[in-house]
C-alpha cells in the first residue's frame, strides 16, 4: 500500500480498534508497576512482554506483518546498530527484534507520565536537538558507556524520519562510531507505508528490516560515514515497500 493511498472506513475501525485493545491489553502490566523501580532487567522483560503483545494485536486487528533479513549479521554482543527511520515502529519493535539496544530519544520522551519512567529505567539517552556542543557530547559520552556495559546502541543516521534513504548522514554518528570502537551494522527498515509518520491509521502489509554485513571498526570518520551512507542508499532502493 502506497503512504499517500486514502484511508478507507474498514482502515479507520481496525485502526481505532488497535488503539482500544492495546490499552486494555496494557492494564495487567501495570500490575508490574512497582517494579519498574527495580532493576533495568526487570523492566526490559515486561516491556519486551507488553510488545509482544502489540505486535500480535496489528497482526490480527490491522493486518500487519513483518519480516527480517540478515539476522545472521546482528553481533550477539555489543555494535552500533545504525538503520534508516520512517515511523515509530522500529522505535518500538527494534527493541524486540535487534536484542533490546539502548536508543537516543527526545528530552520530551523522559518527562512523560511511565513511558519517562521506562525509558529511562530502560537506559534510553536524552538528547536534546537545541542543546549545547557540550550537551552533545554528554549524549556521546553516554551512548559509549552503554556499549562499554555490554549492550548494544541504536541511531538512526538520517535524524527525524523520512520515506526511503536519509538524504544526508549527520556527522555525529561518525564521532560516536569513533568513540564505541565496535562494529556498526546498517539496517534497513520499510514501515511508513504500515504506518505513515504523523498519523494514527495503520494500513495493512508488511514491514521488512534488513540487517547488513557490520562494518568494521578502525575507519575514519569520513570513510566510515561515506561507507554507511552507500550501505543504506543503495541497499534501501531495492528493499521491497
Amino acid at each position: 500500500m502506497a503512504p499517500h493511498q486514502d484511508p478507507t472506513f474498514g482502515i479507520r475501525i481496525r485502526s481505532t480498534l488497535f488503539y482500544v485493545l492495546s490499552g486494555v491489553a496494557a492494564v495487567p502490566f501495570l500490575l508490574f508497576f512497582p517494579v519498574l523501580f527495580l532493576r533495568e532487567q526487570y523492566v526490559l522483560w515486561i516491556g519486551s512482554r507488553y510488545l509482544w503483545v502489540q505486535l500480535v494485536l496489528l497482526r490480527l486487528v490491522c493486518g500487519i506483518r513483518y519480516e527480517v533479513e540478515g539476522r545472521e549479521n546482528l553481533p550477539k554482543g555489543p555494535c552500533l546498530i545504525a538503520s534508516t527511520h520512517e515511523s515509530s515502529w522500529e522505535t518500538l519493535f527494534f527493541h524486540l527484534l535487534l536484542d533490546q539496544p539502548v536508543m537516543f530519544a527526545k528530552r520530551e520522551v523522559f518527562s512523560y507520565p511511565l513511558i519517562g519512567l521506562v525509558a529511562r529505567k530502560a537506559g534510553h539517552i536524552p538528547v536534546d536537538r537545541q542543546g549545547s556542543l557540550e550537551t552533545m557530547r554528554e549524549g556521546f559520552r553516554a551512548g559509549a558507556a552503554v556499549v562499554a556495559r555490554g549492550r548494544k546502541l541504536l541511531i538512526f543516521p538520517g535524524g527525524t524520519r523520512q520515506l526511503g534513504a536519509p538524504k544526508r548522514i549527520q556527522s555525529g554518528v561518525g564521532v560516536i562510531y569513533g568513540l564505541v570502537e565496535v562494529p556498526a551494522v546498517p539496517v534497513i527498515v520499510r514501515s511508513g507505508a504500515c504506518w505513515p509518520a504523523g498519523s494514527l491509521l495503520k494500513y495493512p502489509g508488511t514491514i521488512t528490516v534488513r540487517i547488513l554485513p557490520p562494518i568494521a571498526t578502525g575507519l575514519d570518520r569520513r570513510d566510515f560515514l561515506k561507507t554507511l551512507g552507500a550501505a543504506l542508499g543503495s541497499n534501501t532502493n531495492d528493499l521491497k515497500r
